[in-house]
């Protein structure tokens, strides 16, 4: 009996061909997502209007995704994700850290900005960098791994202060405004306002002629514990403020996706 030819590796797939297999990956993963926390499981038509699709093919996508196991259709004709993905999950890497996730994407970002791409987080009442990827220009904000900074001034502190459970903020702002010369209103107010924005911008705050964008970094329970920053010379970096924040907003929704969490801000 003749059988089809199976395709010589490394003769590429027609462009149509690829665009419809990118389209329906991402139509799956938006099933995937479509559920929350808040609402564990849906009805058809529910999960067609959050994906936005006709009831039609959502259900087809629907019906492949539970007869392959990983939907699961309950009594009342709602559906919810499968404990397959428990066992997915369990593959995961234990050890998979936020160096090893970010790392590619900073490497990328400081290649395409010039300049100093960092990743911060809190230990105690002191910022510390975790990773730092240095720009090639021979004029450029240097930070070492390891460096540990005072919670009081600069971008990377401002966002992970404007992030931080209230709990733990509170015992912090009599400090910070004493070194801000802030009352602690103000300093609760600027706070905010980074997390509206999204993220900071600071300009000379800790080292004089040096400016740093920084944005949150989100896990998978939407906490912030890590935040990534671009630092440079501030002649060079007010001039790109606008390009390199839409850079480091992408790269942080980036590793927050691979962490898990939620995508940040959007310019």
């Amino acid at each position: 009996r003749a059988t089809k030819p199976i395709p010589q590796a490394g003769i590429p797939f027609l462009a149509h061909e690829l665009d419809t297999m990118m389209r329906s990956v991402q139509r799956i993963l938006a099933i995937f997502e479509s559920f929350t926390t808040d609402r564990t499981s849906l009805t058809l038509q529910e999960i067609s209007d959050r994906i936005d699709l006709p009831k039609s093919t959502a259900f087809r996508i629907v019906h492949s995704l539970e007869k392959a196991g990983y939907l699961i259709r309950l009594e009342d004709q709602q559906y919810c994700l499968s404990l397959r993905f428990l066992r997915l999950a369990g593959l995961v890497k234990s050890t998979l850290g936020i160096r090893e996730i970010s790392r590619p994407i900073m490497a990328r970002i400081a290649e395409e900005v010039s300049e100093t791409v960092s990743i911060h987080t809190i230990i105690g009442k002191n910022r510390v960098c975790v990773d730092a990827v240095s720009a090639a220009s021979s004029l450029r904000s240097v930070i070492q791994p390891g460096e540990q900074v005072p919670l009081v001034a600069g971008s990377a502190t401002k966002v992970l202060l404007a992030y931080m459970p209230k709990k733990d903020l509170t015992p912090l702002l009599s400090a910070l405004a004493r070194a801000r010369k802030l009352t602690q209103a103000e300093v609760v107010r600027e706070l905010e306002e980074v997390r509206q924005a999204g993220f900071s911008v600071s300009h000379g705050e800790r080292l004089l002629g040096v400016t740093a964008i920084s944005a949150p970094i989100f896990d998978v329970n939407d906490e912030v514990k890590y935040c990534m920053s671009i630092g440079g010379p501030t002649v060079r970096m007010q001039s790109n403020e606008k390009r390199f924040t839409k850079e480091l907003l992408e790269g942080t929704a980036e590793i927050s996706r691979h962490f898990g969490g939620s995508v940040g801000a959007t310019l």
